[in-house]
């Protein structure tokens, strides 16, 4: 039996929920704002930089974060990490230039690398075997309802003032609090638990689909890549839509956080189910199934125009991609890794993810509207291919 399952009730899940919640909106939190930003800073069409300048802190310091949670363990991080968090997400509203403005997104994107890294190494330290993967599905969930919820109101604040939408990060010291009340303290020591499951036997890994730092399947770099590939195409989507909605098709920023809400909640919805496809298909129709969904939302988009059901079918689509995938890069690498070096790899796939969604925005800026989804959907049709065979390495063996 694992010991420091023990160690952490619902409210302490509940509290790594939100921690984890708050991760993935960093950026996308201010999409419905896009459109009023790039007008007050004169960004023009590089707005959308103001989105995915937290990843770009991301990259340039997760491996850092990582190696400082192996040695210092995750609890002290994810407190340091969530406290700058809602510091420098709240002030960014009032900074008064551009140029203070990305400075600030960057440091609140190193904030992220923190509380993601540390969020995911907390799963892995209280959980493993099936419960782990049921626990990072939940996370998953947890990270796209964040998403339902924040973006709503981020859309109806939007339409108040673009300002109000900086707020919205006022939520990481509710998660602070959280954390502090209802997670256990835990340092870098590796659980006996862990040392046991490592040495006693296979029945815990083979319910987690994978052994720890299994050598079977694919190795962890290739995991990094899918895990790159992935990203880069949910946050072209997710970059794009709110300047194509308003601009292009004429929604309002309300409408906007609305359609991407509901993007998130099939996301969702796709996170629950995910444990139950990786049963029945194991991990490597998942994410054959993850891909072919961005595929077809891209082609969605292509084709909507002024329909809104192809539109919709889009969103359904993206959130498919999204939800069947994420969390299951997380699973994959805790799945890989040993109990010393789990906190560096889970960096890399922090790294890996993030560097997709920074690097959405440089299609962004080159190509706007349908020519921006024709793009899009010629990568997605490239990336399907080699995913399959690289997927069909995926072994349970």
């Amino acid at each position: 039996m694992n010991l420091n399952k023990q160690q952490i009730g619902k409210s302490g899940i509940a509290a790594i929920m939100l921690l984890s919640s708050l991760t993935v909106m960093v950026g996308t939190a201010l999409t419905p704002a896009l459109p009023a930003l790039g007008e007050v800073y004169h960004l023009g069409n590089y707005v959308s930089w103001l989105v995915t300048a937290p990843a770009l802190g991301v990259v340039a310091t997760a491996i850092f974060f990582g190696r400082l949670i192996d040695k210092k363990g995750p609890y002290r991080i994810a407190v340091i990490g969530i406290f700058f968090y809602g510091l420098l997400g709240v002030i960014g509203g009032y900074m008064p230039n551009a140029a203070l403005l990305f400075i600030d997104r960057f440091l609140l994107g190193a904030a992220t690398a923190a509380i993601m890294s540390a969020g995911v190494a907390l799963i892995a330290n209280f959980f493993e075997g099936e419960k782990q993967l049921k626990i990072i599905a939940l996370q998953g969930m947890s990270m796209e309802f964040g998403g339902v919820i924040f973006l709503s109101i981020s859309g109806m604040l939007s339409d108040i003032s673009w300002k109000y939408a900086f707020y919205i990060y006022g939520l990481g010291f509710v998660a602070l609090l959280m954390i502090l009340l209802f997670v256990p303290k835990c340092g870098a020591a590796v659980p006996d638990s862990v040392r046991s499951a490592d040495t006693a036997g296979v029945a815990g890994t083979k319910e987690a689909g994978g052994a720890s730092a299994s050598p079977k399947g694919v190795p962890v770099s290739l995991v990094l890549l899918i895990a790159f590939l992935g990203m880069l195409m949910f946050f072209t989507a997710m970059v794009s839509l709110p300047i194509y909605l308003q601009t292009t098709l004429g929604y309002s920023p309300a409408f906007t956080g609305y359609f991407l809400a509901a993007l998130d909640l099939v996301s969702v919805l796709c996170a629950g189910f995910m444990p139950n496809v990786v049963k029945k298909v194991q991990e490597k129709g998942c994410l054959t199934i993850a891909f072919c969904g961005y595929g077809m939302a891209f082609t969605m988009y292509l084709l909507s125009g002024s329909s809104p059901v192809i539109l919709w079918l889009g969103a359904i689509f993206t959130g498919v991609g999204f939800g069947f995938s994420t969390p299951l890069f997380n699973s994959l690498v805790v799945s890989k890794s040993t109990p010393q070096n789990k906190g560096l790899n889970i960096s890399f796939c922090t790294m890996a993810m993030f560097a997709g969604q920074f690097l959405s925005a440089l299609l962004v800026s080159a190509f706007s509207g349908k020519t921006l989804y024709l793009v899009a959907l010629i990568m997605a049709l490239v990336i399907m291919p080699c995913i399959i065979p690289t997927a069909k390495k995926f072994g349970r063996k």
